[in-house]
């Protein structure tokens, strides 16, 4: 078939990933000529006024578990061809509006992130999440194809959720709108650190959880700082902020860190940076380190489960070092620090992998695959 219209379904525009994600994929497929969608659970006239290229369409509903209906309703009356539900709940809410709708619609699934890890670790004391999986296993059979943004992704679903291999599936990585990231890039920065610059700065973003392993990188950073001058900047926000503080006030290293909070232009940051650092235990395909190379930011990642070492090409456009050893990290970051030669390799290295998840390619290939399906 030839796809006129998508729909691409998830929570929100209040920003982070998936608001990233989904807004360059809807543009993608516009400018392609597919008719597209994106439909949330709900958003402000405010939010709706920051996307005025972007149909958005909302289910007026505040939660998930009570978008199954409107679901319904969207696609008996908007009669989509495809829909791509993101991330992985809303394949499930997806799966089943369709049945209940009695339409033709296909659904994509996407899969972004490992999700027994996911269910297992972060959220094993939130029971509705935690046996999420096993609705997994019987109901993602009933899909017409599935993304995963890595192969570990797919794997993981396969070896471990123990969902059958009875629909397509294809490796797509994410998208990023390049441009847009490149032009906030170079708004100033107001922040002390990165006025008359002397003390290298290592960065990274990343939401304060047990995924990101922070308390990884925030030891691997007291090293550093034992050997040299050198500040931490973490950008995001999370359960866990009153363990990271504490932890930095046990290591002494707590003027050295700066913990300000989710900012809406990370950009600058990432392209004055010294390091972009990366610690995670698992990830999908992590928006942030592929938004840091598209600001040349010399990147240091582990090679945890996931898409981290698949977006720093094995260790072609940037380092990869074993999880969770603070010792081999701090090494990595203390040689990107003092080797100007090899950083200004990373960071060309950066801009040039960059291209490959520029958002009209990426959603070039999702229609390929819907097409396909």
């Amino acid at each position: 078939m030839t796809i006129k219209k998508v729909a691409i379904l998830t929570h929100d525009m209040q920003g982070g990933a998936f608001t990233n994600l989904c807004t360059v994929l809807a543009r993608g497929f516009q400018e392609l000529g597919v008719n597209c969608d994106l439909v949330i659970l709900h958003a402000s006239n405010e939010e709706k006024a920051k996307y005025p290229d972007i149909n958005l369409v909302t289910l007026n509903t505040r939660r998930t578990a009570f978008s199954l209906m409107p679901t319904v309703h969207y696609i008996r009356k908007y009669k989509p061809d495809v829909i791509l539900p993101m991330p992985w709940y809303f394949n499930i809410v997806a799966i089943w509006a369709r049945y209940l709708s009695r339409t033709n619609t296909k659904i994509i699934i996407g899969e972004h992130n490992i999700i027994s890890l996911e269910a297992g670790i972060e959220h094993k004391d939130k029971l509705r999440l935690r046996y999420l999986p096993i609705l997994m296993r019987y109901t993602y059979p009933s899909g017409d194809g599935l993304v995963g943004v890595s192969q570990d992704t797919i794997t993981d679903l396969l070896e471990e959720i123990k969902v059958p291999d009875c629909i397509p599936m294809r490796v797509i990585l994410n998208p990023i709108d390049i441009d847009r990231i490149q032009q906030l890039a170079r708004e100033p920065i107001e922040h002390p650190w990165f006025q008359n610059k002397g003390t290298p700065v290592i960065m990274t973003v990343a939401r304060l959880a047990k995924q990101k392993q922070l308390d990884v990188l925030i030891r691997a950073f007291a090293n550093v700082v034992s050997i040299l001058p050198a500040k931490l900047l973490i950008l995001g926000e999370g359960p866990l902020r009153p363990e990271l503080e504490s932890l930095c006030r046990e290591l002494q290293v707590e003027e050295h860190v700066a913990m300000p909070g989710y900012d809406h232009n990370p950009y600058r940051f990432m392209s004055a940076c010294d390091a972009f650092v990366l610690a995670s235990a698992w990830e999908g395909c992590p928006i942030a380190l592929q938004e840091a190379l598209a600001c040349g930011a010399a990147a240091i990642v582990t090679n945890a489960p996931g898409g981290s070492k698949d977006v720093v090409g094995n260790g072609k456009f940037g380092i990869v070092v074993p999880t969770n050893d603070t010792d081999v990290l701090s090494k990595a970051i203390i040689q990107v620090l003092t080797d100007h030669n090899l950083k200004k390799h990373y960071r060309e290295q950066a801009s040039k992998r960059s291209q490959d998840f520029q958002y009209q390619r990426i959603s070039r290939e999702y229609l390929d695959f819907c097409n396909s399906v």
